[in-house]
């Protein structure tokens, strides 16, 4: 919490972040030291090689950001993808050598990590938006768990992600959600999508007047939708590497709400 009373989709602490970020890092260290550097998941333009330089680009986000420096931050959340690309090129070499390099960095974020352990938003992050210490964690962790899912992919190995490792990666999404509602959503749209994740506050999403909130559900609000949904199955959707579609065959369900097609089209209105 913080001393504006805003309410986390669920709580944490370091220690907790801290536990989850050194296995997500030991499991991703490995992966992509014993996979085909050349290996490419089903369905993605990048092979584990470009993978490893892109976690390595965020990496030195962090870095810049630990002492005092801008980085490359896209000034609309539809630039993102475009510096991602670029920074990953720019940084390719053996995998390795990347691999020692995110290690070094990860270690000096950790302290990093030590002193800014609240909701205070003081990390600058995409789009104009600062995002809380807690963030800057669970990014960090979804990060190395996602992009962890993609080199097993790659080579066709089991890779189980962790309910709780979604749970706080969604929680840090919803801290700056808003920042990634699409441009030419029309300030008439009026939406709201309560979300009932398991281990969570009850949450909505509501867009209206040109603006989105991610926020604790209130007895005032009256939601179109009412989404059951597992926290990876709702952090996959956020990410957009599932549609709704699939995330029904993934634990989705609708459980009520004035007009509960309203959420086929909730992930529309965000770009990705």
């Amino acid at each position: 919490m913080n001393d504006t009373e805003y309410l986390a989709l669920v709580d944490t602490n370091r220690d907790e972040l801290r536990e989850r970020i050194e296995h997500a890092m030991e499991r991703f260290d490995r992966l992509i030291r014993a996979v085909d550097p050349l290996a490419r998941p089903a369905g993605s333009d990048w092979t584990v090689q470009q993978y490893a330089a892109h976690v390595l680009s965020v990496a030195l986000h962090y870095r810049e950001i630990i002492h005092g420096r801008e980085y490359l931050r896209a000034a609309t959340t539809a630039d993102v993808h475009l510096n991602n690309q670029s920074e990953m090129e720019a940084l390719i070499a053996p995998v390795p050598e990347l691999a020692d390099q995110i290690q070094a960095l990860d270690a000096e974020m950790d302290g990093y990590f030590d002193e800014h352990i609240d909701d205070r938003r003081v990390i600058p992050f995409h789009g104009g938006v600062m995002v809380s210490g807690i963030t800057g964690q669970t990014n960090w962790l979804g990060e190395l768990v996602m992009h962890g899912s993609d080199i097993a992919r790659a080579a066709k190995a089991p890779f189980k992600i962790d309910e709780r490792d979604m749970l706080l990666v969604a929680r840090g999404m919803m801290e700056y959600g808003h920042a990634f509602l699409r441009a030419d959503v029309s300030p008439e749209t009026d939406v709201c999508v309560a979300l009932k994740v398991p281990d969570a506050r009850p949450y909505v999403i509501r867009i209206h007047g040109g603006s989105a909130e991610f926020r604790a559900r209130t007895p005032a609000d009256r939601p179109d939708a009412v989404l059951r949904v597992p926290a990876s199955t709702l952090t996959e959707m956020l990410y957009e590497r599932i549609g709704p579609f699939t995330a029904v065959r993934r634990g989705l369900f609708v459980v009520g709400g004035r007009r509960p097609w309203a959420a086929l089209k909730l992930q529309s209105y965000f770009a990705s």
